[in-house]
Order: C-alpha cells, then sequence, then structure tokens
C-alpha cells in the first residue's frame, strides 16, 4: 500500500471552515495533509487521530516569525493551500485556538478579501461577456439559427456557455461563503464546527460532476463533428448522398458535366459533395452540380440538405434560408416568392428569378429541410417524386 494518496480538491480553501472540516475528517479517517497538487491534496496515511487543521493568510506578513509564533502556541505549519493561505494542524486537543478573537482574525483576512471581490467582479464580467458574445449574433444577424445553431460545430458554443455559467456560479458561491464567515467574524461570532462541510462537499461533487459531463460533451462533440466531415466529388462516389441528379432533371444527353481543373488536387468541384455534421443539424450536405452543352446553355443545380436532431428549427431554418437567398426583404423586384402545396411537404416556398432563368425551392417535411438553387430552364416543381425521396433519404 502507498503510503500517500491523492484525492480531489473536494472544498476550495477559500471556504475556510468547510475546508479545515474536511482536512479533520480525513485525519479520523488517518489520511493526513501532505502538500497540494495540481488538481487536489495529497495525503499520508497514518494511524486516524483527532488533530485540528486552521488556516491563515498567507504572504509578508505572515512570514517566519508568525510561524514560530504559531508554533509556540503548539499550531505547526504544514504547508500552503494555495495563493491566499497556509495551514497549521495541531494535534494537542487542549491546546488553545490558533486565533481566540474573532475581531482580530477578520482584520487578518482584509487584504485576502479585496483579492476575493475582484476575482468576482472579473468572474462576473467575463460570464456577461460570453452571454454578450454568444446572444448578440441572434439580434444582429439575420440568420442566427442557421449559423449560430445548425452549422455551428458545438451548437452555437452553449455548452460552453453552460460550463461558464456553471463554473462561475461554483466560484461566487464559494467566495460567499468566505464573506459570510468574516462578516460573522468581524461582528464577534467564533466559527462554527458544526460538520457541515459534508452537505458543502456533496453539493460542490455533485455541481463538478455535471462540469466534467459538459466538458466531455462539449469535446465529444468537436471530436464527432471533425471526425465524420467528408467531401468529394460526385463522379465515382462511393457513398449515398440526398441528390436531385440534374442530368435526370434536363434529360438532355447532350449535356455533359462542367468540369472545373483549376484545383491542383484534380478534384471537380463544380461535381462536389461537402457533407458536415454538428449536434443540432448531425447531416447537412452541400452538393454542386454543373452542365455544359459546349455551347451557350449550362444549367447548375446547388443542394442544401439539413436532418435536424431538433425538429421544431426546421421552419424557423426554411424561413431563413427563403431570407438569404431571395433578398426579397431588400429587392423585392428581384424574385417572386410564392408558398405552394408539393404532396409530401409540410411546407414548401418557391422564389422565381424575374430576371434570368432559375429557380429556387425551399422545401421543409418534419426534421428535414432541403433548398435547392437552380438555373435552367426545366420546372423543378413538376417532378415531385424524386423531391419527396430526397426527404426519405437516410444515411
Amino acid at each position: 500500500m502507498k503510503d500517500t494518496v491523492r484525492k480531489w480538491m473536494r472544498l476550495d480553501p477559500i471556504d475556510m471552515n468547510h475546508f479545515e472540516g474536511w482536512l479533520e475528517a480525513m485525519a479520523q479517517k488517518g489520511l493526513f495533509f501532505e502538500r497540494t497538487w495540481a488538481l487536489g491534496i495529497v495525503f499520508r496515511r497514518g494511524e486516524p487521530a483527532d488533530l485540528r487543521y486552521r488556516l491563515n493568510p498567507a504572504g509578508n506578513l505572515w512570514g517566519r516569525e508568525n510561524r514560530d509564533y504559531c508554533k509556540s502556541l503548539g499550531w505547526e505549519y504544514a504547508g500552503n493551500t494555495g495563493k491566499y493561505f497556509d495551514l497549521y494542524v495541531n494535534r494537542d486537543p487542549e491546546a488553545p485556538e490558533l486565533h481566540t478573537d474573532p475581531v482580530v482574525q477578520s482584520y487578518a483576512l482584509e487584504q485576502i478579501a479585496k483579492k476575493v471581490k475582484r476575482t468576482c467582479i472579473a468572474l462576473t464580467l467575463l460570464t456577461l461577456v460570453m452571454l454578450v458574445l454568444i446572444f448578440l449574433p441572434f439580434f444582429l444577424l439575420s440568420t442566427p439559427i442557421r449559423y449560430q445553431l445548425v452549422e455551428n460545430p458545438v451548437g452555437g458554443n452553449l455548452l460552453y456557455l453552460g460550463l461558464e455559467i456553471l463554473s462561475t456560479y461554483m466560484t461566487i458561491r464559494t467566495y460567499r461563503a468566505f464573506f459570510r464567515l468574516r462578516r460573522r467574524l468581524e461582528e464577534g461570532t467564533p466559527p462554527q464546527r458544526d460538520g457541515s462541510w459534508k452537505r458543502v462537499a456533496r453539493r460542490q461533487r455533485v455541481l463538478s460532476w455535471i462540469v466534467w459531463a459538459l466538458c466531455i460533451i462539449y469535446l465529444g462533440a468537436l471530436v464527432v463533428t471533425a471526425s465524420r466531415a467528408w467531401e468529394g466529388q460526385l463522379d465515382g462516389l462511393n457513398k449515398p448522398v440526398p441528390v436531385l441528379s440534374l442530368t435526370e432533371l434536363e434529360n438532355d444527353p447532350a449535356l455533359e458535366p462542367l468540369v472545373d481543373g483549376r484545383w491542383e488536387d484534380g478534384q471537380d468541384r463544380n461535381n462536389y459533395v461537402v457533407f458536415s455534421c454538428t449536434p443540432v443539424a448531425p447531416e447537412q450536405y452541400e452538393i454542386t452540380q454543373w452542365l455544359t452543352d459546349g455551347r451557350d446553355y449550362e444549367p447548375r443545380l446547388v443542394t442544401y440538405w439539413y436532418r435536424l436532431s431538433l425538429p421544431f428549427l426546421a421552419s424557423p431554418l426554411l424561413d431563413e434560408l427563403v431570407y438569404q437567398y431571395t433578398q426579397y426583404n431588400y429587392f423585392p423586384e428581384e424574385y417572386d416568392v410564392e408558398d405552394i402545396s408539393l404532396p409530401g411537404f409540410d411546407r414548401a416556398v418557391l422564389a422565381t428569378d424575374t430576371q434570368w432563368p432559375g429557380q429556387r425551392l425551399f422545401l421543409q417535411k418534419g426534421n428535414v429541410v432541403i433548398y435547392l438553387s437552380y438555373s435552367g430552364n426545366q420546372d423543378l416543381t413538376s417532378r415531385p417524386d424524386p423531391l419527396e425521396e430526397l426527404t426519405a433519404f437516410y444515411n
């Protein structure tokens, strides 16, 4: 059996009364404070004993002379517990308390109280800034659902915001315990040793589990979204994709793919598919098809296909796509936009360009949203069966 054991920091030393109670309970189990480490405390094993631990402010005013004075009272220096406190231990249950005057002890904590207040203010401001940065786009952008939720790899950073709020709450709640203790000391009331540290430690443990769970989910979302993404040209693709074939739509054997040969990797970006994944939209496809007859006619079809994990976002997403890709709110003369009825769809919006041949079709069925941007002479709505097959696609 090892002589030492490492434990997570169940209570922050700034919560002085409860932290001292925790260390005393550990001593009764035969675990004695040895030193701190990055995430907690190293305990030394031994025979269970009733020890008293007390925290004293660290710093220049509490140097060697103070340690010698404490030792003369039976309190030995046990180590440092962070940037605020030194720890003292007493093995004599009859020895006087390290601090016999609560008011004087409160004065000794004055410098720590100032630092803690500044930390609380900084954490609160940081959380408010995060709130503004995350939610402000919902008021400034015309398409916040698409860019902040649907296409954001971590769901609009909402998980990160939850982590930030929860961590700030835990820290400020701990600091409140320090200020509560100091206020009682100022009133002349000595600290209560009632074993309430157990309740506080349980709450902190539950909150810590939640924080760790959110961290795992957050990192997992990043890993999954990055690992699942892929792209490639349509010719020779061995994966199923929700594609409305432009070749079948045109039904003209004279049309051939308009190859984009500008890329060094040899990929044809004119006939290409890009797949991405986010928690809100675990399946997203952007598919481009471009044909040519070798002369003047070059039909093109771009498809955006989304399967949402939150179905209630489907209709708002469709509204944003209509708003973004027709611009009829700014230039109403460029498009004729109308709601149409298509079999098998919950919603369908057709936008016809008034200046150029082509259509923009927006479809929604359940949790699937589709946007088709077509430049050509055909009518997208004349082929309802292939359109409905798009919504039935499932990878």
